[in-house]
């Protein structure tokens, strides 16, 4: 008699194992700010992957700016020119936690108890935190990309 196949599955997303480690080491600290905000953790971490490219980009690891905030900014340590607009100022800060903590006192109250992710994505645009259009500095397609991001992001803190 033959067993029955194992029904587990990995996800594909696992195998990405960047993406893994930086929602691994960024979930605690958003988890906290999420519980601030009445949010499910995988947005505050989706956000930060969105903008901060998996914490590859430069803002993040020059600046540790992973929600390309920009300043003045709450809990900011310092400011620099945006290599695409020197008239624009972004934060620098000490840690993920700081900055995370400068969105949630600039943004939190717009995004506070949203459960539904397109709704979160769409209140960003709404108080211009991504204007989701690429004219005015922002992403075309912000809502959607956002909420695969979050999607992802729910599989990879799932990850070994």
């Amino acid at each position: 008699m033959s067993r029955p196949k194992s029904t587990s599955h990995v996800s594909p997303l696992c195998n990405y194992q960047s993406a893994v480690d930086f929602v691994k080491k960024i979930q605690a600290d958003s988890k906290a700010l999420a519980d601030q905000i009445d949010v499910p953790v995988e947005y505050v971490v989706g956000l930060a992957a969105e903008e901060s490219q998996y914490g590859s980009g430069r803002i993040a690891n020059t600046y540790k700016n992973y929600f390309s905030m920009h300043a003045p900014a709450p809990f900011q340590n310092g400011a620099v020119p945006s290599l695409n607009n020197p008239k624009v100022k972004v934060a620098t800060y000490d840690s993920f936690l700081k900055c995370g903590q400068s969105f949630v006192e600039r943004f939190g109250d717009n995004v506070r108890g949203i459960k539904d992710p397109t709704e979160f994505a769409k209140a960003l645009v709404k108080v211009r935190f991504n204007t989701g259009d690429s004219k005015t500095g922002g992403r075309d397609d912000f809502v959607p990309y956002l909420v695969q991001i979050i999607k992802n992001v729910k599989v990879r803190m799932t990850c070994n």
